[in-house]
């Protein structure tokens, strides 16, 4: 029978509490208020896009000057849960996949401005902005791998209702803007709860001939011309169509089979060579949609579908049964990873 502190018990719980989230229509948000979170803001606002959260550390990112600004979490989630509740408007849901004048004339009529808000938030603190609903799409504009934070601290945020404000804030006092590879969260036996974290970031020392030779398998599933950067001892992966000192211009429209600035066939998309590799690990990659040229976003239900998928997968290897925990590390990793056509980053994690 699972005990109250059961982890196991606690990633069902997590699983069922993500299983009930709505993914909310038309609401936008996106992770960081600097040039590029800007740009997008500023892209939406044009072309009306219905609901639009920008959160950033810095209270005074660029952002914070082009959106409403809200004080505090109770606004956050009041506003949040109202926007679940508000008439879905179908013409805008599907208009990252329109472009140019198509795009302008489809929104020029019978559409609301947009509303558009900013919140000073810390990117740890996420699953709580995310417990009063799915965004229907996410757009990273931080300069790390955002999917590997937010798993990171999906798997160890406590499970219940929205908390109350102060609760919140103390609970993540400790980890205001730690790297995701600090040694304090990703160690086995700490996490913001005192417990022993469910999953923990792959570093391969060169000395462990085993790890090395398990990691360059997987390194072998890509053609060695996409590899941009290969660190075994952070357990990632960076791939690009792009060459060492060659820089994408900001409103690249990224198509499939051709890279139009250095003139590059593209016998498959990045997105489609990453998935290629769960035949060697098991593995998921969240798909970053083009949003607009040069800016990439991942579907909320994709994302929820991902979420609920590895949880799953972690909660089966953690099950006390028959079947006895592969003591390998490498019988126990998983990677995730975000990728659009041209360019993508790979974390490799195991379950603990």
């Amino acid at each position: 029978m699972a005990t109250p502190g059961d982890k196991t018990s606690s990633i069902d719980e997590k699983i069922e509490a993500l299983k009930n989230l709505p993914v909310i229509k038309d609401y936008y948000l996106v992770l960081g208020g600097g040039k590029i979170g800007t740009d997008f803001l500023q892209y939406a606002r044009k072309n009306k896009f219905p609901f639009i959260f920008i959160i950033d550390r810095d209270e005074n990112a660029p952002a914070s000057v082009k959106a409403q600004v809200l004080k505090t979490e109770t606004e956050l989630v009041d506003l949040i849960k109202k926007r679940a509740r508000a008439p879905v408007q179908e013409e805008v849901t599907e208009q990252f996949l329109l472009s140019g004048e198509e795009n302008k004339d489809k929104n020029k009529e019978g559409n609301k401005e947009s509303e558009t808000y900013f919140f000073r938030m810390d990117m740890h603190s996420v699953p709580f902005l995310l417990s009063s609903g799915i965004p229907e799409y996410i757009i990273p504009a931080v300069p790390c791998h955002a999917v590997a934070y937010m798993l990171a601290d999906f798997l160890k945020f406590p499970v219940q209702e929205v908390r109350a404000e102060e609760t919140h804030k103390e609970s993540l006092s400790d980890i205001a803007s730690p790297e995701i590879n600090s040694p304090e969260i990703n160690s086995p036996d700490k996490n913001i709860l005192g417990e022993k974290n469910p999953v923990n970031e792959l570093f391969i020392s060169p000395e462990d001939p085993e790890l090395m030779y398990f990691f360059k398998a997987i390194e072998s599933g890509i053609p060695e011309d996409v590899i941009a950067g290969s660190y075994p001892e952070h357990g990632m992966l960076f791939f690009s169509y792009a060459r060492e000192g060659e820089i994408c211009p900001d409103g690249c429209p990224g198509p499939k089979d051709r890279c139009p600035t250095f003139g590059r066939k593209k016998p498959k998309t990045i997105t489609e060579y990453v998935r290629e590799l769960v035949n060697t690990v098991p593995g998921w990659v969240f798909e970053s949609h083009q949003m607009k040229p040069g800016i990439g976003g991942l579907k909320g239900v994709e994302f929820k579908r991902n979420m609920l998928e590895i949880m799953k997968f972690v909660s089966t290897l953690q099950e006390d049964g028959s079947a006895k925990k592969p003591e390998k590390l490498e019988d126990r990793t998983f990677f995730i990873a975000t990728t659009c056509t041209c360019h993508g980053v790979l974390n490799l994690f195991y379950v603990t």
